[in-house]
């Protein structure tokens, strides 16, 4: 009997199983567990195999990310067709890019890893999207079916929560909150955001940022001058580790932009894993304060989550403050930080869910499930340091009030 010739492989399905791990990978490990051993690994296939479709590492990332803006791109395609105006057009597309069936994308949190060519390939197919996204959202307003709004912000702020949910579903405090419904609270927040009454006009003062800035009566003091160099070194440290990715960050960058040596860090911190160590307790501890400031403010409680949105968002403006966003690839940590990591998390959850539960019962925050605002909360702030070259400087001005506004509203008309 003549044996069976063995069925062809279609090389294009199965590169695209293998990017929807390696995206997998990228959103739960980031760029240092992406090797092709450890993909290779996952998909049961020898490392040299995959030689055939990936050059490298950075390749590997390269074309994951790719891939990631072809589906937006398609899905947006897609979408742009239909009728029924800008806002169906924004919850088709997120449900296109969400959905059940979709694959998953990888968060574009680690660009800054590419080589420059790379690098540039995928922020103009990112900058492509999001300029169609603003056209979308500018023929809105001018039609009447949206309100006025910053369009450059808002089309950041809606493909940051695409990007932002594959991640956030892997946090512990997450859970309970799957991607669908993560989707369906962000079009619910994009469509007329949490307040009870939207006809009420935004009444809340900002809440005040920690400054690094030395009191002058204080510049002779030791303690307090050692306590701000060491706030400076973190927050700078922290911008870049938020605007390239951790990996692509190195010490010898952060010492050059602060403008001291190496040894300098290793003296006042310590190695790459202490100064990472370092950089998440200060944005939690900033984190922490703000949301205590909330739970403090004087007012209905949609004018303290409005309050704590602006703080927020003004913080990733702000190189001086500069908390560090919760990145992928925690799990390398070590399991004590992880600990205290995990225990802020539970902690900042509880605050915000009182907030929200307070503001219902009160009136001025709609009847929603809270856990899965929470969960995408901070996907409306988190974009900015990494995409704020894009901005002009009226939109990095709008941006803290703009996204205030976008979470109290959305942005159907009121």
């Amino acid at each position: 009997m003549k044996a069976r010739s063995k069925p062809r492989i279609d090389r294009s399905s199965k590169r695209d199983r293998m990017l929807e791990a390696v995206a997998r990978t990228l959103n739960s490990g980031g760029i240092s567990r992406t090797s092709l051993s450890n993909i290779a690994q996952g998909l049961g296939v020898s490392r040299t195999a995959l030689y055939y479709y990936f050059r490298d590492q950075q390749d590997l990332a390269f074309q994951s990310y790719q891939r990631s803006c072809a589906i937006m791109a398609q899905q947006l395609d897609e979408v742009r067709q239909r009728d029924g105006g800008a806002m169906a057009v924004i919850d088709a597309f997120i449900d296109g890019v969400l959905g059940q069936d979709q694959p998953e994308l990888a968060s574009l949190s680690e660009v800054a890893f590419l080589h420059p060519d790379q690098q540039d390939e995928i922020q103009r197919r990112y900058d492509a999207i999001r300029e169609d996204v603003a056209a979308i959202l500018q023929g809105g307003t001018e039609r009447g079916e949206l309100r006025p709004c910053a369009v450059n912000v808002v089309a950041h702020t809606i493909l940051g929560v695409l990007s932002w949910i594959p991640t956030a579903q892997r946090w512990e405090a997450n859970d309970a909150v799957d991607r669908q419904v993560m989707a369906q609270a962000a079009k619910a927040v994009l469509r007329c955001g949490i307040a009870g009454d939207r006809r009420l006009p935004a009444q809340y003062h900002p809440l005040q940022l920690s400054s690094n800035d030395v009191p002058s009566a204080q510049l002779f003091d030791p303690k307090v001058l050692a306590e701000a160099k060491q706030n400076a070194l973190l927050a700078s440290a922290s911008w870049l580790f938020n605007l390239k990715g951790v990996d692509a960050t190195s010490l010898d960058e952060v010492a050059e932009r602060m403008g001291v040596t190496k040894r300098v860090i290793y003296h006042n911190v310590g190695d790459k894993e202490a100064l990472l160590i370092a950089c998440y307790r200060r944005s939690f501890t900033i984190y922490e304060e703000l949301s205590e400031r909330m739970t403090a403010y004087a007012g209905p409680r949609i004018a303290a989550l409005c309050a704590a949105m602006h703080a927020h968002s003004a913080a990733h403006l702000r190189e001086d403050v500069a908390p560090l966003s919760p990145l992928i690839g925690l799990s390398d940590l070590p399991s004590t930080v992880m600990d205290e990591i995990r225990a802020a998390v539970f902690r900042l959850r509880d605050s915000y869910a009182q907030a929200c539960s307070d503001g219902m019962r009160e009136g001025s925050v709609r009847a929603m499930q809270h856990e899965a605002f929470i969960a995408i909360f901070p996907s409306l702030y988190q974009w900015l340091p990494k995409w704020l070259h894009l901005l002009g400087a009226d939109d990095r001005n709008a941006a803290p009030q703009e996204l205030a506004e976008l979470m109290r509203v959305g942005l159907l008309p009121v």
